[in-house]
């Protein structure tokens, strides 16, 4: 992971902390951890999220000052919201999933209505856009559900060179 996807990683798991992401999935039993890097703890507890990160790609370099330069990289990233049947809820597990991915797109884009909320912030470098490119549903056994959102994240890296 470079420095540019490590800065990044770190400044989604921020803004879904100051969110309000984990209370909105706390409230329908999520455990105190909802957002997991990479897979979760056997037994996690519905519903939860999975921050996946494919390879990213650099998009251009550029010359800079002295020997400074910098990378634009399209870094992708995937939510899987994992969700199930809620007791005293009449909703079915693919509406509490589509309800939580709604909620997510709020924060990081891609939702009809609502402008996203979250500040990105690198320690290094500058989170350019987001880019929403797609979400959906797959059902996972009877009583689950799980929802994708992909995204690809364009980032202004420098780098020593």
């Amino acid at each position: 992971m470079s420095v540019g996807t490590a800065d990044l990683h770190k400044a989604i798991f921020t803004a879904w902390n100051a969110s309000g992401l984990n209370a909105i999935f706390q409230a329908l039993g999520g455990d105190t951890i909802i957002l997991w890097d990479s897979e979760a703890l056997p037994g996690q507890s519905y519903p939860y999220c999975i921050l996946e990160e494919p390879t990213p790609s650099i998009k251009t370099r550029m010359s800079g000052s002295g020997s400074i330069g910098h990378h634009e990289k399209d870094i992708a990233q995937r939510f899987f919201i994992f969700a199930s049947e809620v007791d005293d809820d009449v909703r079915s597990a693919k509406e509490i999933a589509a309800y939580l991915a709604e909620e997510v797109l709020k924060v990081f884009g891609g939702h009809p209505t609502v402008a996203p909320t979250a500040v990105l912030t690198l320690d290094h470098g500058n989170h350019v856009v987001t880019q929403y490119n797609a979400d959906f549903g797959a059902k996972t056994s009877a009583k689950d559900y799980q929802w994708i959102i992909d995204y690809v994240f364009k980032v202004d890296v420098p780098v020593q060179g």
